[in-house]
């Protein structure tokens, strides 16, 4: 059989930040809101690593929620899909399974890194 193709996850997706400053030229204001983004990740992040790390799954869930709802909202689309998987597995209970997304979460972070200073450089993300 053969594996299905999938398309690698949007990393970020500028649109949906502009799309809440009401005006699709307010840069300035979608500037801001990825900036912000941009510089509370590592402590999302961490505290994910850590909540994990310690087996607490409340802790984990309230982190990995905060990730996903504050990932979509400025179109950080693959930060906000993982943050999804790892919520679901939360749910189920299997907190070893979150821990293995560790190594996903991570990557996900970097190419997220690259493509936010992208954007807030002004440069287009190849």
């Amino acid at each position: 059989m053969i594996a299905e193709m999938v398309e690698p996850p949007v990393v970020f997706d500028a649109t949906a930040v502009s799309s809440l400053t009401g005006h699709p030229d307010d840069r300035a204001f979608a500037l801001v809101l990825v900036t912000r983004y941009r510089a509370l990740l590592p402590e999302r992040v961490r505290r994910i690593a850590v909540a994990l790390a310690e087996r607490e799954t409340d802790d984990a869930l309230d982190a990995v929620l905060s990730l996903k709802v504050a990932s979509a909202t400025v179109g950080a689309r693959e930060l906000a899909q993982i943050a999804e998987r790892i919520e679901r597995v939360l749910r189920l209970g299997d907190v070893n399974q979150a821990v293995l997304r560790g190594p996903e979460l991570a990557a996900a972070v970097r190419r997220a890194h690259h493509a936010l200073d992208a954007f807030l450089d002004g440069t287009p993300d190849d």
